[in-house]
């Protein structure tokens, strides 16, 4: 083959060779141009395990005639009895509920303490359960305790025993985030209160005595919504706290009915076993218990809240009968009435109260 031979075949191969190449780039499919997913952000509000009221009514730093308290408290109330429905002990649905405290007292500026802690349920099982704790410091650093247990008997959603009590302590402490306070107040959701009063034995009894003499008082919150009467349980006397909330509700218009703590002891004198104040009272702690029930109906023993015709024989905590529709049916504005006087005269006590030397 001649030298002008092979050239000729090289360009020949050339040529075929980039007419190929200008096919498969003209037949092949435009490239997708998949547009990469964004950041992840951080969310600014708690997972559905833990969702806020969206509905927060504008908030006051005093309380006006006028002025009614408890919408609020009614939007946790829903969460906790009917997105979370009962919470029993050691239950993951009492762990769901103290995760929404916590994420409440967060919301609300506080910086939070969750106490673990466990307990021995009749059948011997072990279980574990937390109490969630925020502080709002004051002008002294003497203690006011608030409590109120969010764990629920398995009866019932556990709206009135004891939603109702966490969701006036919820309110409550919305209004104190920005208000100067005479005390330190500790805001604490007991855990497993219907399993013995663990989680509030479990906080009083780690108290020691210089813990012990730091505070003045503490008030326990208890089946708030369904009962016929407000009432305020405490030791009677001048400067107390029992009778320093009876005359400031009735400064305020509210009807609010007064029995002494010796009431609520058992037959022995020793304090009942019966309510998260209990443990407290024993450590020498002065208390204010604020309950709805009716002590002149049934056994007049203060556990009969209602008619007896009604519930369970007048009973609606621990029965079928707690859930918020059965208590909203039956009760029309009974709920919004006992919130507004329940979280203005806590409310009040927090931010005026002061104990006599």
């Amino acid at each position: 083959m001649t030298t002008r031979t092979r050239i000729f075949v090289l360009l020949s191969v050339c040529f075929v060779l980039l007419l190929a190449c200008n096919f498969r780039r003209a037949s092949a499919p435009a490239p997708v141009l998949i547009p990469a997913e964004p950041a992840p952000t951080r969310q600014s509000a708690p997972p559905p395990a833990t969702k806020m009221p969206t509905v927060v009514p504008e908030m006051l730093p005093t309380v006006a005639p006028e002025t009614s308290y408890g919408s609020l408290a009614r939007e946790h109330l829903e969460v906790l009895s009917e997105e979370i429905g009962s919470r029993l002990p050691g239950s993951p649905e009492e762990a769901e509920a103290a995760a929404y405290v916590e994420a409440a007292f967060e919301a609300y500026g506080y910086e939070v303490a969750v106490q673990p802690f466990s307990f021995v349920t009749e059948n011997e099982e072990e279980l574990e359960s937390v109490n969630v704790i925020a502080v709002k410091p004051g002008v002294s650093t003497e203690e006011l305790i608030v409590g109120a247990h969010y764990d629920s008997s398995d009866e019932a959603e556990g709206a009135d025993d004891n939603a109702s009590g966490v969701a006036v302590l919820l309110e409550v402490a919305e209004l104190l985030q920005d208000v100067e306070t005479p005390y330190n107040v500790r805001l604490i959701a007991f855990g497993a209160e219907e399993a013995d009063l663990d989680g509030s034995r479990y906080y009083a009894g780690r108290m020691d005595d210089a813990e012990i003499q730091n505070t003045v008082g503490m008030i326990n919150l208890d089946s708030l919504a369904a009962g016929d009467v407000a009432y305020v349980y405490g030791d009677p006397g001048p400067g107390t706290l029992r009778d320093w909330i009876m005359e400031r509700a009735e400064e305020a218009g509210f009807d609010l009915e007064a029995r002494a703590a010796e009431d609520m002891d058992e037959p022995d004198g020793t304090p009942c076993e019966c309510a998260d104040y209990g443990p407290f009272q024993e450590a020498g702690i002065q208390f204010a218990y604020f309950e709805a029930t009716n002590w002149d109906l049934g056994e007049q023993g203060g556990m009969t809240q209602v008619d007896l015709d009604l519930g369970e024989e007048g009973v609606i905590r621990h029965t079928e009968y707690d859930t918020l529709e059965y208590i909203d049916t039956t009760f029309p504005e009974r709920i919004d009435d006992h919130f507004d006087l329940f979280v203005t005269l806590l409310y009040d006590t927090l931010t005026q109260f002061e104990a006599q030397d």
